[in-house]
């Protein structure tokens, strides 16, 4: 659509699946054709498969949640090493994320479910003024747990 401010040309992450908690590897190359300004929402939908799909709720911040734009967004360091805009405005051209390492922690037990699992995330962005849908975004992942801390007889046998 000629509407749409980010196009993805390519994206890789590994490993696949993705161990929680662990160290990923992604790189990406994104497209703006357009100056990217104004304020936007982000809605992201996150199902987990289970014996079938189920919406991951919003529990602070983290899980199918809304989000307002309004650059008071800490980029993560890996992106401003790399010179790479988070907050708007941003002028048309190609962004390049080398291939960059992130960390994900350890989940609390609240969230400890969400450790492995095959998982379908899509995300929104939309022209808070409008209420335009100005990009799309569908992506499928698998994750394992890693490797926890375990002791006694169980883990001895198990691992």
């Amino acid at each position: 659509s000629p509407n749409k401010v980010l196009h993805v040309v390519s994206a890789h992450v590994h490993p696949h699946p993705v161990v929680v908690p662990g160290d990923i590897t992604s790189d990406i190359v994104i497209q703006a054709p357009r100056r990217v300004d104004g304020r936007y929402k982000v809605q992201i939908a996150i199902h987990k498969h289970v014996l079938f799909w189920i919406k991951v709720p919003c529990f602070g911040g983290v899980g199918s949640c809304n989000f307002v734009s309004n650059n008071t967004v800490r980029c993560p360091q890996q992106l401003e090493d790399q010179h790479l805009p988070c907050t708007c405005p941003f002028q048309p051209g190609t962004y390049t994320l080398t291939p960059t390492t992130f960390t994900i922690p350890k989940l609390d037990s609240l969230w400890s479910w969400l450790a492995s699992g095959d998982y379908h995330v899509d995300a929104k962005l939309i022209e808070q003024s409008t209420g335009e849908e100005v990009a799309n975004y569908h992506v499928e992942v698998s994750a394992k747990q890693g490797h926890t801390d375990c002791s006694g007889i169980i883990c001895s046998i198990f691992g």
